[in-house]
């Protein structure tokens, strides 16, 4: 599966990548703005700069490098890329997600299991008049922003990239922390559990191992405030420290102000890179107003669309049952032809694959699964399948998003909610992974509410 090859930076990405002294930088980039790529050269300009200050005598031992992605398929993709940047055998280099990276310096934890967890905040939640998705969710965003001893902030404090839906009043918001977020704390203790939150604050209670000279936390906005304060004990005294980051793509519940975290980002240690050059205009032009409503913040990075130079095809949205949007999906693989290099990803939401696994074999065509793939694929295969969530941060020719049907995506139609903010932004972000086509299929009688928040001036509607 091929990946993207950094290119010639261009002058506005040259301001980040040139700017390697000391402290910590943020890269506020929008969808296609190179933002992975101009992170990329930073990496390989500040890892050089640390290299002269050990040959000068200012570092003993290497120089020790970390690169942290939001998932295993990310990280994956990232180094097979980093790889090529970094030379040298003064480099200690460090790539890894987040949890992988805490789990392997903290002995001894064990880590709640997906459904007892979901089980245990589910039971905790049942008298609240809110549903079980959003309490999951919004205890996410409590522990992931506040320490265990500042919880009782939550009540008071301002709530933000969380929507305007349903509305968490104080009163609400303390029954959330007395009624589930407190027990459920004490739930773990008993049972000598943690969760990820947990792994989090003890990454941020101790320096374990070696402090890092270079770091880059690449889709920061989707990391939790206590996570970003185990990177922060973890640097050396002297360090560079970059994040990556558009809120606009923000799909997990969190939100923090640097401040909060002990950082200050004003002009001078801050770039926004706006322009998209990735997608033609008439994808950009699909993606945009999705986003139109859903609730913003400062590290938000709209993109700007009259920056993209390639013109191609609207995108496309195939209606019809499931068998006939696959006879769409393997009619597009086969007209591209055995030898054409050009990349394929096959989205789903829930990563359903079932029936399209056993169409592509069917039909003869080969593919690779990428999400929760720690190893980037390698090989001539050049179409993948992929989670939505997996997708993030990557790219490629063609972008196929199957089944958006409402039982995989539903949510509020209102405006501000925060479960239709989530899935609209995960949807821009996933059109926004595509370089020359976007195609999504859907049964129109199981259409998701997203299908309605499309501009129809942007796309085209065929009938499987």
């Amino acid at each position: 599966m091929k990946v993207l090859r950094p290119t010639q930076p261009t002058s506005e990405q040259l301001t980040v990548i040139n700017n390697y002294k000391p402290g910590v930088f943020v890269v506020r980039g929008a969808a296609g703005s190179g933002k992975t790529t101009t992170a990329l050269y930073r990496l390989k300009f500040t890892t050089g700069f640390w290299q002269r200050r050990r040959r000068d005598g200012f570092i003993d031992g290497p120089v020790r490098v970390l690169v942290l992605t939001y998932n295993r398929t990310l990280r994956g993709y990232i180094e097979e890329l980093t790889r090529e940047q970094l030379k040298g055998q003064d480099i200690e280099l460090t790539i890894s997600t987040f949890a992988k990276w805490a789990t392997d310096r903290v002995a001894g934890a064990r880590i709640l299991q997906d459904r007892e967890r979901r089980e245990k905040l589910d039971a905790l939640a049942a008298a609240l008049p809110l549903s079980a998705d959003f309490v999951r969710a919004e205890v996410d965003y409590v522990l992931g922003r506040f320490t265990p001893d500042r919880l009782p902030e939550y009540i008071q404090c301002e709530r933000q990239g969380r929507g305007r839906v349903p509305r968490m009043r104080a009163p609400l918001r303390r029954r959330l922390l007395e009624e589930v977020i407190q027990p459920f704390q004490e739930w773990k203790r008993e049972r000598q559990t943690w969760d990820w939150s947990d792994l989090a604050n003890a990454m941020a209670a101790r320096r374990t191992g070696h402090p890092y000279h270079v770091v880059v936390v690449d889709e920061a906005q989707d990391f939790s405030a206590n996570q970003v304060r185990a990177v922060l004990t973890h640097l050396a005294d002297e360090h560079t420290l970059t994040f990556v980051l558009d809120a606009a793509q923000r799909i997990y519940p969190q939100r923090f102000t640097w401040s909060e975290v002990g950082l200050h980002v004003g002009p001078h240690n801050s770039k926004l890179l706006p322009k998209n050059f990735r997608n033609t205009r008439q994808i950009a032009a699909f993606a945009a107003p999705l986003l139109k409503d859903v609730e913003t913040t400062d590290d938000a990075a709209i993109p700007d669309l009259t920056s993209c130079t390639e013109d191609g095809d609207k995108p496309l949205l195939v209606e019809g049952a499931f068998t006939r949007q696959l006879d769409h999906v393997v009619r597009f693989l086969g007209d591209l032809g055995p030898d054409n290099d050009e990349s394929v990803a096959i989205l789903h939401p829930k990563g359903w694959f079932g029936e399209v696994k056993n169409r592509l074999n069917a039909a003869g065509l080969a593919y690779v699964e990428l999400t929760r793939n720690a190893e980037w694929p390698t090989g001539p295969v050049n179409v993948a399948l992929s989670t939505m969530h997996s997708a993030k941060g990557l790219e490629f020719d063609h972008v196929i998003v199957v089944g958006l049907n409402s039982e995989v995506m539903p949510h509020a139609t209102e405006p501000g909610d925060s479960e239709r903010d989530a899935h609209l932004r995960l949807l821009a972000m996933s059109a926004g992974r595509a370089r020359k086509t976007l195609t999504i299929t859907y049964k129109p009688s199981e259409a998701s509410d997203l299908i309605a928040c499309m501009d129809p001036e942007t796309y085209e509607v065929k009938t499987a």
